[in-house]
């Protein structure tokens, strides 16, 4: 099993510790997060444009700014991997940036969005970035929000034509977050959202192969009280999930915490996460989006939250091997993967191909048994394989091997 390469983003590395009630708390320089990376086997770091130069810069400034900063990635052998327009940060945003209703803050956003892509194109990024931190309402009175949502694909689309004509190779994603820190809903704010929006909007076969959807989990959905396991998976069918996912830890049910990995979050989500991209042979990049908790001030104290980044899911990774190499767990595979039966697939396969499906369900009908005799199939191995995951987690699946002795599981 190939081990995952990580990148992080460099907004991490210079997060100040700042909250709603008190200024930041430390003031680390980009340096500093840059050597920290490479002693944690980090690879690639993502930027923001504003983590580099003021929104206005001029083009002599930035350029300047940004053979600096290829020379530190020289220096400490990283890639860069990920770029992104923040048009959330500054105040003329506060109305939205693609989608807001007043032309001329759409107007900016498209150019400021625009520049982003010659300065990607500079540092050698591969994927760039589309986030509406501010796309979207604090209430239904602000616009019409189907409007809202497609004005805000097309500013996205207007960008990206904008880079092919220009002739760069790039990928592009949406990032999903459905409501924070907009108060009721940001636009293509989920994964079903923005996968409809490319599936309207970029349907054109020149943006086949280049517009995905990059989901932060667990934070952007288990904030909500959801799973991102289930997201996950559906991204995976559609074939939208991003050459990489953003990673961190999350309190569910609470505003986006963006704590270091497993600290608040599900260890069960995380390690099924890890699981499904691992059995779906998924071959991006994990790019963890977390950072200190305020509390953290010192230069070790940010290196100490590198390493614990790269070993946490290099442990889920360790994990999967353990799960995919246990008997009671391959035993209990057989009767959660069983395969349909040949007049079950005939009746999709008609289905599918405009088929007799009325003769393929008339033929499942006669193999079909009856309710009463459906209801008695054992399915206890739903709850079993969860019991066996918590013992693979906690590492007790020795001790734990006992338990089912005499169950049809037994190893």
């Amino acid at each position: 099993m190939r081990y995952y390469d990580f990148s992080i983003g460099a907004w991490c590395l210079v997060s100040g510790g700042g909250d709603p009630f008190g200024i930041a708390t430390r003031a680390w320089e980009l340096e500093a997060g840059l050597a920290g990376c490479a002693e944690a086997g980090i690879k690639k770091i993502s930027f923001h444009d504003r983590d580099l130069y003021d929104d206005d810069a001029s083009e002599g400034t930035i350029i300047d700014v940004l053979n600096s900063v290829k020379e530190q990635l020289k220096r400490y052998r990283l890639q860069v991997y990920n770029f992104t327009t923040n048009l959330f940060s500054n105040p003329c945003f506060r109305s939205g940036a693609f989608s807001s209703p007043y032309p001329d803050v759409v107007q900016a956003a498209i150019v400021k969005g625009c520049k982003s892509m010659d300065a990607a194109y500079v540092l050698g990024a591969k994927y760039i970035i589309f986030w509406g931190g501010r796309e979207g309402q604090d209430g239904c009175y602000e616009q019409d929000a189907g409007r809202g949502w497609m004005k805000y694909l097309l500013g996205i689309k207007a960008c990206v034509d904008y880079a092919i004509a220009k002739g760069y190779d790039f990928k592009y994603t949406i990032e999903t977050k459905l409501y924070e820190p907009r108060l009721l809903g940001s636009y293509a704010g989920t994964g079903s959202s923005a996968a409809a929006g490319i599936m309207k909007v970029f349907s054109d076969p020149k943006y086949q192969g280049r517009i995905f959807i990059n989901p932060e989990y667990p934070q952007h959905v288990s904030m909500l009280g959801m799973d991102p396991v289930f997201e996950l998976g559906e991204l995976l069918e559609l074939g939208l999930l991003a050459p990489f996912i953003h990673f961190g830890g999350q309190i569910p049910a609470r505003m986006d915490c963006d704590l270091a990995p497993g600290i608040g979050s599900v260890l069960a989500s995380d390690f099924m996460i890890c699981l499904m991209l691992k059995e779906r042979s998924w071959d991006g990049v994990i790019e963890f989006d977390c950072r200190p908790v305020r509390t953290t001030t010192t230069v070790e104290g940010l290196k100490l939250f590198l390493l614990h980044c790269v070993d946490y899911w290099r442990m889920l990774e360790d994990k999967v091997k353990i799960y995919q190499a246990d008997p009671i767990i391959a035993n209990i595979r057989v009767a959660l993967d069983k395969s349909y039966s040949a007049e079950l697939e005939d009746v999709f396969q008609a289905s599918e191909c405009d088929g007799n499906i009325v003769a393929a369900v008339a033929s499942l009908a006669k193999k079909t048994p009856t309710f009463e005799d459906v209801a008695k199939i054992n399915t206890d191995a739903n709850e079993a394989h969860a019991y066996r995951i918590g013992q693979i987690l906690t590492g007790m699946q020795k001790r734990g091997t006992k338990m089912f002795d005499g169950t049809p599981w037994a190893a």
